[in-house]
C-alpha cells in the first residue's frame, strides 16, 4: 500500500508540472534577434513603412506595397499601446541556415493584438522573410485558461480518459508488482507501463487527433507550452493493463503450479 501512494504521488507531481510547464520564452529565447523582431514590429505600429519594406526579404518584397501595410495596420486596435509581450519563439538551424519567429502580444487600451515575425539570416545580414497582424478578442493568457464550463461532451469525456487511465495503470502497475509471476514480470510492468493509441485535445479550441500507433507513458498527461498557449490533453488506451487483469487468475495458478511440482519434486527426491 505504501508503494501505491508513493507511485500516485509521484505521477501527481509529474501531471502537476507537465500542466504547467511554462516555457518562459523571455529566457530561452535569443534576445538579440528578440529584439530585433520587436523593434521591426514597433516601426510597423508606428507606421515607419519606408523602414519595414527595407528590411523585407527580396523573394517576398514583391508581396508587400505601402497599401498592404496600410490594411494591415488597420487590424490593430485604437487607443495607446499599454504594454509589449514574446509570447512565442522558434529558431531552427540547419548548417549555416538561420531562421527565427517571433510572435508578440500587444495590449492595446481598446483591445489586442498579436504580431509575428519570420526573419532569416544570411552572410549574417537579417532580413524579414514574412510577418503578421491581427487583433483577438482578448489576452492569450485569458482566451487560453483552464475552465470546466461551457465545454462540450467530448471535452470532459477526454478529461476523465486522461485522469483515470493513468491511476488505473498505476493500481494495476502495483498489483503487478506484488502478484506472483513465474518469469518475465519485468516485461508485464513495461506492458502495463505504456498505453497503445492516443487522442490529443486542445483545450482551448476543441480541436483533436487521433493517433492509433502511439505510446504514452502511464496513458494520459497534460502539457502547455505556456501560459499564454493551450492545454493540450492526452489519453491512450491501457491496453497492457486490462490484458494484465484477464490473466491475471491464470498466472497466479501458473505459478503456484509450478511451485507445487517443485515441491513434490523435492519431497520425492527426499523420499527416496
Amino acid at each position: 500500500m505504501k508503494l501505491l501512494f508513493n507511485l500516485l504521488a509521484f505521477t501527481a507531481l509529474i501531471f502537476t508540472t507537465a500542466a504547467n510547464a511554462d516555457i518562459s520564452e523571455n529566457s530561452l529565447a535569443p534576445q538579440k534577434e528578440a529584439n530585433f523582431a520587436q523593434n521591426y514590429l514597433d516601426r510597423f505600429m508606428q507606421r515607419d513603412f519606408d523602414y519595414v519594406m527595407s528590411l523585407i526579404d527580396t523573394e517576398v518584397a514583391g508581396t508587400i506595397s505601402p497599401e498592404k501595410l496600410e490594411e494591415m495596420h488597420g487590424y490593430l486596435p485604437s487607443g495607446k499601446l499599454l504594454s509589449t509581450e514574446l509570447i512565442g519563439s522558434q529558431v531552427k538551424v540547419i548548417n549555416d541556415n538561420w531562421e527565427g519567429s517571433f510572435t508578440f502580444e500587444y495590449h492595446f487600451e481598446d483591445g489586442w493584438a498579436l504580431a509575428s515575425a519570420y526573419m532569416i539570416r544570411t552572410e549574417g545580414k537579417i532580413s524579414i522573410a514574412g510577418f503578421s497582424v491581427y487583433n483577438t478578442p482578448d489576452s492569450q493568457k485569458e482566451l487560453n485558461r483552464f475552465s470546466l464550463s461551457n465545454k462540450p461532451l467530448g471535452h470532459y469525456l477526454v478529461l476523465t480518459m486522461a485522469i483515470i487511465f493513468p491511476v488505473f495503470i498505476l493500481v494495476t502497475l502495483v498489483t503487478c508488482i506484488r502478484t506472483p509471476v513465474q518469469k518475465r514480470k519485468w516485461l508485464w510492468i513495461l506492458f502495463i507501463l505504456f498505453s497503445v493509441g492516443a487522442i490529443k485535445l486542445n483545450w482551448t479550441t476543441g480541436a483533436y487527433h487521433i493517433k492509433l500507433f502511439s505510446f504514452q507513458l502511464f496513458g494520459g498527461g497534460a502539457v502547455s507550452a505556456s501560459e499564454h498557449a493551450p492545454l493540450i490533453l492526452t489519453a491512450g488506451f491501457p491496453l497492457g493493463a486490462i490484458i494484465f487483469w484477464f490473466k491475471r487468475r491464470s498466472l497466479i495458478g501458473q505459478k503456484k503450479k509450478t511451485q507445487k511440482s517443485q515441491t513434490e519434486l523435492k519431497e520425492s527426491d527426499n523420499s527416496v
